[in-house]
């Protein structure tokens, strides 16, 4: 595995602007089933993190798609099923529900549908759970990945849809999973997943958590106020809290590309350097992701920021005196603006 200072050899430019059409995306939970169900080829998944190997999946499903003259749509579940089955130990994602629907409209999905994992869907035959989705979409072809299973006990395995499909008009087609370069592996695997993904971030392997996911890692949240204590030293931060339990990079120091209005035609990119941890330097107790915009001062509070992260300049550390803290802080934005460039600028 890399040594995360190897993410300073090379830094891309900021992110593509990767816009959100509502218009394309369905909440099913408490949605209204259209009044023509269309036909299309349908991947299947959690998708979290839309990673290289959920591209190579999505691929081979446009590919059948437009075999077949049918519209390529997406089933993704929100919550995680692991929220729902095991709510005492939440898996922290990779992304959130808007995100993996932005990713694969760029990916050229034509619709995606938020299907509601809840103690109902769980409790599902195989056949009632495609009773169920045949209300919103007929699928031809629904195309996934190894392990693929749903409904009550997992009971509905591929080879068990493959034969409520016969009766609904469906075949089940299996993707291969995704390896990873040679020389990039977490913790004895080749594979790509969304798994593997979380394991780099938490661990602040950012080069490599890129390679798997084919772009960089990303957390996005809201601006909540705190006690302003870098305003008084002269580096106003904006604390960005998530909307749920969110894989986040290991504490230290990160140069990062900051997206304002995420997600949408004005969306901003700003340079960054974002700090995550406990303030130990004044014996702080909790744990925060916070970002700087070096030349920016505007009012962020209540807004929404995706935070692209680039590389990891350092650990968290302790220091002896605020004078020492500010120094370093000085060194950090003067390392982002260097790693990132002009420390504001629009794609």
């Amino acid at each position: 595995m890399h040594d995360p200072a190897t993410d300073l050899t090379h830094v891309p430019g900021p992110p593509d602007r990767k816009i959100l059409d509502l218009a394309r995306v369905t909440f099913v939970q408490g949605a209204t089933p259209p009044p023509v169900t269309r036909e299309a080829v349908v991947a299947m998944g959690n998708f979290d993190g839309v990673h290289r190997g959920h591209a190579d999946l999505i691929a081979h499903a446009r590919r059948e798609a437009t075999r077949r003259g049918m519209e390529c749509v997406v089933l993704t579940f929100d919550p995680h099923p692991a929220h729902v089955l095991r709510p005492h130990e939440p898996t922290p994602l990779v992304s959130t529900p808007i995100e993996r629907a932005a990713w694969m409209h760029a990916l050229g999905v034509d619709h995606v549908l938020v299907w509601p994992f809840d103690a109902d869907v769980q409790s599902q035959t195989p056949e009632q759970f495609v009773q169920a989705i045949t209300r919103f979409v007929h699928p031809r072809a629904i195309i996934h990945g190894p392990g693929f299973a749903v409904g009550r006990g997992r009971a509905g395995t591929s080879a068990v849809l493959a034969e409520v499909g016969r009766t609904h008009g469906f075949e089940m087609i299996e993707v291969v999973p995704v390896t990873a370069p040679s020389g990039v592996t977490t913790h004895g695997s080749p594979l790509i997943s969304s798994s593997a993904i979380r394991r780099l971030v938490e661990t602040g392997s950012i080069a490599d958590a890129s390679t798997y996911l084919g772009r960089l890692p990303t957390y996005l949240g809201t601006v909540r106020h705190g006690n302003k204590m870098g305003r008084t030293i002269g580096f106003p931060t904006a604390n960005v809290h998530p909307d749920g339990p969110r894989a986040t990079p290991l504490d230290g120091v990160y140069a990062a590309w900051v997206e304002r209005n995420p997600l949408s035609s004005t969306a901003v990119f700003h340079a960054g350097a974002i700090s995550i941890g406990d303030r130990p330097t004044f014996n702080g107790t909790i744990r925060l992701v916070e970002a700087f915009l070096p030349g920016f001062d505007g009012d962020l509070y209540g807004q929404e920021l995706r935070l692209h992260f680039v590389a990891r300049l350092r650990g968290q550390v302790r220091f002896e005196s605020i004078d020492a803290l500010v120094t370093q802080m000085n060194g950090d934005v003067a390392t982002c603006l260097h790693l990132l460039g002009e420390p504001a600028k629009q794609p």
